[in-house]
């Protein structure tokens, strides 16, 4: 049985060669948390809606009604400045039923001392 996630629209901003790491709550139609037992979460950031290349892999892990993405240092350094979409997909431990728990808009911005 699906969780039966209510997709949230996240919206992010960081900086070029910085660490990056947010964390987003999993809930359902209710606004409830929904605790992540089984499964799991993977995220990609693309140039645009319309792009089938990834950018890159965001790191993910799971705890309880917890998603953390991340980026290394090293990861957003290697990024150019401008604007990105990514999601952030659960798949159930079944591997057939696929939800989305967020997706949205990344900004990265420049150094200014490259």
């Amino acid at each position: 049985m699906a969780l039966t996630l209510q997709k949230q629209t996240v919206n992010i901003a960081l900086d070029q060669g910085c660490t990056f790491e947010k964390v987003i709550t999993a809930q359902n139609s209710a606004s409830q948390n929904v605790t992540i037992s089984t499964g799991t979460c993977a995220s990609k950031m693309r140039q645009s809606y319309y792009s089938s290349n990834n950018v890159t892999v965001l790191t993910t892990a799971v705890a309880g009604s917890n998603c953390t993405i991340s980026l290394t240092a090293t990861q957003t350094a290697a990024l150019s400045p401008g604007n990105y979409v990514y999601d952030i997909e659960y798949t159930q431990s079944g591997g057939t039923i696929v939800e989305r728990l967020a997706e949205g808009i990344i900004t990265i911005y420049g150094e200014a001392t490259k």
